[in-house]
């Protein structure tokens, strides 16, 4: 509920932003603006930059800020923390933190957001479109993901650069396999050879708590968006308009996954199992506790560091059949500028370079610390958007490893691009996802039926639907 309230204090904001907001978003009045706001003191001109943190340890941050004031002498990144919150908090995913500074007229000039969140502060007037800016640089949008473009795209406009990106992939560990009597070589295809797979990795001691657990349906980071869009919905209209979540496919998703927790004993004893998992080196797929699980490709990174000597494997997750073509979906970060911001221009200039030939220096740097300072023997890159700067990451860090294993689970993870979802892009996007994380905790619970949890969801969502395109047809 408490999100909720959040999410509501949050449409509010943006609606106040978006009625006292004029369309300056023209070509013409770009650059009227920049010439405006043009340094002339012969000092760089600062960007204010909000969410990237120069004292990140390990994370090459400080090292590309200081690269991009060698390529751009005449600018300066000034990263901040978030006004008004504890330490040095440079995440701008306390939302209200940054409406609030957009509503009184003193934002950063730039923003890290989830990218399905974008279209719900755009089509509130909160941010600047960036096509003016593109179009003045001769930039193409077209060499990143096309899914990651598709995610911050709304009204026919790009609204925020898209940075790194993720997919979700299926680990098995071997050693897991062997134990329960399964070929090793062999992942599951299909949903019902993982749940039968899963029945013979679980084991319950005398007392009928979980020992090892074989499979749970939302361990990791799967969650209903992936079995939904696997198992063909698609959780809203293409006009945007109308709520999908109650679709049959994806109630036959939901169903799935409640059969996944059945097989363990139920949510409630999962549950109180994974209170006392831990994460790092005992990791519980790393020590065998879990036999399989769907997981983003920032796992490779952390076997590569705690365990690089792990007999585990990757896949593209089960399809719901063995006619289904494969899928994931993937999410990620995002640049954007805030509506009104003083230096959008120069701005935009941080967050191509943050989002392009950036992330090589910082990879570059991070590596380094990865050496170094934590003694590890391999470094596994995050996955970029934007695509020659992906393909350069792979070509230095991934394609001479002598670690079949780790190479391997990054070319799966690599090509999951190929067949990736986003999530909806949505004024409505936060509360789809709330409603849809509630439905499954309703169904898994068994609080309601699958179909009724996704119907209760569905009503919610629809409601704020109609109330936001009443306001918008209206304007």
């Amino acid at each position: 509920m408490k999100k909720l309230l959040a999410i509501i204090l949050i449409f509010m904001m943006l609606l106040s932003i978006g009625a006292c907001s004029s369309d300056d978003s023209s070509e013409e009045s770009v650059s009227k603006t920049n010439e405006e706001k043009s340094n002339d003191d012969g000092e760089p001109t600062k960007i204010v930059f909000w969410g990237l943190n120069p004292e990140q340890i390990g994370s090459g941050n400080k090292e590309m800020i200081e690269a991009f004031h060698e390529a751009y002498p005449n600018l300066e990144i000034d990263a901040q923390s978030t006004p008004g919150t504890e330490g040095n908090n440079y995440s701008t995913q306390d939302v209200t933190k940054l409406l609030a500074a957009i509503a009184a007229g003193n934002p950063p000039d730039v923003a890290v957001l989830d990218r399905f969140m974008v279209s719900q502060f755009a089509s509130r007037g909160a941010l600047s479109p960036l096509d003016p800016y593109m179009d003045q640089s001769d930039f193409d949008i077209n060499e990143y993901e096309g899914y990651t473009v598709d995610e911050v795209t709304f009204d026919s406009k790009v609204w925020a650069l898209p940075t790194g990106t993720d997919t979700r992939i299926l680990y098995w560990n071997k050693e897991a396999f062997r134990n329960a009597g399964l070929d090793p070589e062999k992942p599951p295809k299909t949903w019902d050879e993982l749940l039968e797979y899963s029945k013979k990795l679980t084991a319950f001691d005398a007392d009928g708590k979980i020992e090892k657990i074989g499979f749970i349906p939302n361990y990791g980071n799967s969650w209903l968006y992936l079995y939904g869009f696997q198992n063909g919905g698609q959780f809203l209209s293409d006009d945007g308009r109308t709520a999908m979540l109650n679709q049959p496919e994806i109630v036959e998703a939901l169903e799935f996954m409640v059969e996944g927790y059945d097989l363990g004993g139920g949510a409630e004893k999962i549950n109180t199992f994974k209170q006392d998992l831990q994460g790092g080196a005992d990791d519980p797929f790393i020590n065998g506790i879990v036999g399989m699980k769907i997981d983003g490709n920032w796992t490779i990174g952390s076997i590569a560091r705690y365990k690089p000597d792990l007999d585990f494997a990757c896949a593209i997750a089960p399809t719901p059949d063995e006619n289904t073509d494969p899928i994931t979906w993937a999410g990620g970060w995002s640049y954007c500028i805030p509506k009104n911001a003083k230096h959008a221009k120069e701005g935009f200039e941080a967050i191509k370079y943050v989002t392009t030939d950036g992330m090589l220096i910082q990879a570059e740097a991070s590596a380094k610390y990865n050496k170094e300072e934590q003694g590890s023997q391999y470094y596994i890159p995050s996955l970029a958007a934007h695509k020659p700067t992906a393909e350069k990451l792979f070509e230095k860090y991934v394609e001479g490893l002598d670690n079949p294993a780790l190479k391997d689970a990054f070319q799966v993870a690599f090509d999951a691009k190929s067949v990736a979802l986003h999530r909806p892009v949505s004024p409505v996007g936060g509360i789809l996802w709330t409603e849809h994380e509630r439905a499954i905790d309703k169904a898994i619970y068994k609080e309601l039926t699958a179909q009724e949890a996704l119907d209760a969801g569905n009503e919610v969502v629809q409601t704020e639907l109609d109330k936001f395109w009443s306001d918008y047809d209206n304007k």
